[in-house]
């Protein structure tokens, strides 16, 4: 099961929307959560067609709420069949480095909303259980984790650049995930643009010095590996939904869509299949407060 981890910076607004963020998102970060109860009444979904009055543009903070469903399958069953993909449009996703996904062993398609539950169908046919939900919940522009695998030893990826050259790295231990970041379309704040790329994050922390607040401090940060001729970018609209799993080329081990998304259960191995559902809400910003001068 992966498992998102996010975290969502201080940024002025009042308690009641962080405690509107808590409810959305869960626990703390790297954890599983789970979309259960009703939303919080201060959050209001973005629709097609909303765009705030001018006059309103600093009381409220845009929200991108994530569905994230993983379903595992046999291998072979997400990456060599074409049942799943059928329902998927693989067109509007746009390869920054093209046409590097499916030489290194992923694929990435829009499903629109009307075709979810024929899918959903499918795919519970094939995992012979129920899909299981977890969400999170990030603001726009933020980078979000995906953990995809988790306390991995050292590897080897080989990978193909966009001008179909192949070339070897080692990594060190470490997870690996999917990081992505939702911007919103400024004409229609209903449609998500969800960029992302496969990244891997070491083990081991390196210490580093950082600036909070005017205050210089030292931190242990692991290092972060990101293989940026893999990144993506495809716009989601209301309703809608991303998948993300193996290509055929997921069968090479070097390859990226075997070292992220093949799986071993008891020696048997299983493709992982990721749903991704986005949707913006708006929330209201918190008032300034009145300046208290000394007495």
């Amino acid at each position: 099961m992966c498992e998102p981890a996010y975290s969502i910076p201080r940024c002025g607004l009042g308690l009641w929307v962080a405690a509107a963020l808590v409810l959305l998102s869960g626990c703390a970060s790297d954890q599983n959560t789970s979309p259960t109860g009703a939303l919080p009444p201060v959050l209001r979904p973005v629709t097609p067609g909303d765009r705030p009055p001018p006059d309103q543009d600093k009381e409220f903070i845009l929200i991108v709420r994530l569905k994230i469903t993983t379903i595992q399958v046999p291998v072979g069953v997400a990456s060599a069949s074409e049942e799943i993909w059928s329902y998927l449009d693989e067109e509007p996703v746009r390869q920054v480095h093209a046409p590097a996904l499916t030489l290194n062993g992923l694929r990435i398609g829009l499903g629109r909303a009307d075709a979810w539950d024929d899918l959903a169908g499918v795919l519970k046919r094939m995992t012979g259980r129920r899909l299981q939900e977890s969400a999170a919940t990030t603001l726009p522009g933020n980078p979000l984790h995906i953990v995809l695998k988790r306390g991995l030893p050292p590897q080897t990826i080989f990978l193909f650049r966009p001008d179909r050259t192949l070339s070897g790295f080692d990594y060190p231990p470490g997870d690996n995930l999917l990081t992505i970041s939702c911007t919103l379309d400024e004409d229609d704040q209903s449609k998500v643009m969800i960029t992302g790329l496969p990244q891997i994050r070491t083990t081991y922390r390196r210490p580093q010095f950082v600036d909070r607040n005017g205050q210089i401090m030292m931190v242990n940060r692991p290092d972060v590996f990101g293989l940026s001729s893999l990144t993506f970018q495809v716009v989601v609209p209301s309703g809608d939904f991303l998948v993300i799993g193996p290509a055929g080329e997921s069968g090479r081990p070097s390859s990226v869509g075997h070292r992220f998304l093949v799986k071993k259960k008891e020696g048997m191995e299983f493709e992982t299949v990721l749903v991704i559902k986005p949707q913006a809400f708006a929330a209201p910003a918190s008032p300034p407060r009145p300046l208290k001068l000394p007495q």
